[in-house]
């Protein structure tokens, strides 16, 4: 009986080791000596189709911004709404109080004996009559990367985030449908009052040297200066209540959040990976033991520049607004292939034969399953910016894939199965799951066959992996994370509804049939 079982297994790691790229497998490991194994390989044919994808979950701390037009999928475009994160115990220093012999507090309340060198893109703060401070406010979008053309010319609009959803008293960060892709940014701000800013901009700044450019430590960024009117109603809550410790309890109420759209420009996206915003003021420089004010040699103030932080970080809420134009419904209807397209347009949804796999094996035991998506190689075009082929890709049973993402799952094999592409060589050619056996017995298993109970979904999927370090193995990878890709990319996909349509003779609807390749085996006692 020992024997079985090994052979059993030789069978099912020779047929889980094939080549990604290798959809055929043949029975030849069998020995023909042992005729108490009958084992067998059947093929069943598979179906596709593509399908919209609507709105989907995507918690991420990436915000995407921009516009961007393909001559296939027509036009993308992204904005996102972010909140900022107050850390506890910050605190903005008081106003100087005193004269110049001696005095209490910091910050410079006015700017009578200041360089106006110094003091220009500063705005006293008031508080009725009295003057409080001072302060500059600059908000920060820093990005990592981009998709498409580096120097296209794009303009953003950045808006604050100060209504609460209409019949309810919450802000849109406490909204359990925030992070969900059609989230509708104009629930939560007023378009005519809450502007902030706006900047015109391209992905690579040129007007940065080309040697602060290639620093490692560089990162691109834009910026928007707040005007007099917005700075002085921002600085004025911020400064008042800023001056005890409970400003990190009252921040979300002074500033719920912001919203960033992309108004110009045609060709680029930025991945921001934060925004901060920086509440800078001056300071008098003062004697440590006298308290008296310091003067520089011709008799004005002495300045100190100083300044606050308030940064987008994974304790706050992120979320993108994306949006696909309708040209991208004539790929949905396509008939002769399927599409994979992200970020949040087109899954390809597969119909697996459970039905026909229990009729025809009945109560054998299934050992292996295998299925392999063929991935058609695009012709070399004329586009100067070309989507990629996503590299990470979910096979998951239609009926969760909503609640995967939601609650933050990883693959197990029984509802899902992950396709992980890491070789940075050679092309992509199929999108080949080697074992999903038991991801078929579980829909066997299902007592609750509804409409989708045979149905699976193929999902673009962003993969983080964290490093751990073993004395005898190295170093391993382990999947810690899995979301919906949100970054450009594209696949078009052997299959179609073409596999079913009547109108088509029996041989050409085989044509656009995948193959599911099972090994099963059956004991004869």
């Amino acid at each position: 009986m020992k024997a079985k079982y090994a052979l059993i297994a030789l069978l099912a790691i020779t047929f889980w080791n094939c080549d990604d790229n290798t959809a055929g497998l043949g029975l030849g490991m069998f020995p023909g000596s042992d005729q108490n194994i009958n084992g067998k390989l059947t093929t069943f044919d598979v179906t596709t189709q593509s399908i919209p994808v609507g709105e989907v979950y995507a918690k991420t701390n990436i915000g995407y911004v921009g516009k961007f037009t393909d001559e296939i999928f027509g036009t993308y475009q992204a904005g996102f709404l972010v909140q900022l994160n107050c850390p506890e115990g910050m605190t903005f220093p008081e106003a100087f109080k005193g004269d110049y012999n001696s005095g209490t507090g910091k910050m410079i309340a006015d700017f009578n004996n200041v360089e106006e060198s110094v003091h220009k893109n500063y705005t006293t703060i008031k508080d009725g009559e009295t003057s409080i401070g001072n302060c500059q406010i600059n908000i920060y979008l820093w990005y990592d990367s981009y998709f498409g053309d580096s120097l296209t010319a794009c303009r953003l609009s950045m808006y604050e985030l100060d209504k609460k959803k209409e019949g309810t008293n919450e802000y849109w960060y406490k909204d359990p449908n925030a992070y969900y892709t059609n989230i509708d940014p104009d629930l939560y701000y007023d378009k005519e009052t809450s502007l902030l800013g706006r900047k015109s901009y391209t992905a690579v700044d040129l007007s940065v040297s080309d040697s602060i450019r290639n620093l490692s430590t560089y990162t691109p960024y834009v910026k928007i200066t707040l005007d007099k009117a917005r700075t002085e109603e921002l600085g004025k809550e911020l400064l008042k209540e800023g001056r005890t410790k409970d400003l990190y309890k009252k921040f979300q109420d002074i500033f719920p959040g912001l919203y960033v759209e992309s108004d110009y420009g045609d060709g680029t996206i930025l991945y921001v990976n934060a925004v901060q915003m920086d509440v800078a003021f001056l300071e008098h420089a003062r004697d440590s033991i006298t308290g008296a004010k310091l003067r520089t040699s011709l008799g004005k103030d002495s300045v100190v520049y100083a300044g606050r932080s308030f940064t987008s970080t994974r304790e706050v809420i992120q979320a993108n607004k994306l949006e696909n134009g309708t040209k991208i419904e004539e790929c949905i209807d396509r008939k002769d292939c399927t599409y994979l397209k992200s970020p949040a347009g087109i899954f390809t949804e597969v119909t697996l034969p459970i039905e026909e796999i229990s009729n025809t094996l009945g109560s054998d035991t299934l050992n292996a399953v295998k299925l392999s998506i063929p991935i058609y190689n695009e012709a070399t075009s004329d586009k100067k910016f070309g989507m990629s082929v996503p590299r990470s890709v979910l096979l998951i049973r239609k009926k969760y894939k909503d609640d995967f993402f939601k609650n933050n799952e990883l693959s197990d094999g029984i509802k899902s199965s992950l396709f992980d592409y890491s070789s940075s060589t050679g092309n992509l050619t199929a999108y080949t799951f080697n074992n999903i056996t038991q991801m078929v017995n579980n829909c066997l298993a299902d007592k609750d066959k509804g409409e989708d109970w045979n149905k699976f979904v193929l999902i673009p999927v962003l993969v983080t992996k964290d490093s751990s370090a073993n004395s005898n193995y190295g170093t391993s990878s382990n999947v810690i994370s899995i979301q919906h890709d949100l970054k450009p990319g594209y696949a078009r996909l052997k299959g179609g509804a073409n596999a079913t349509d009547p109108t088509l003779s029996e041989d050409e609807q085989d044509k656009y049939k995948l193959k599911l390749e099972v090994i099963s085996t059956n004991f004869n006692k």
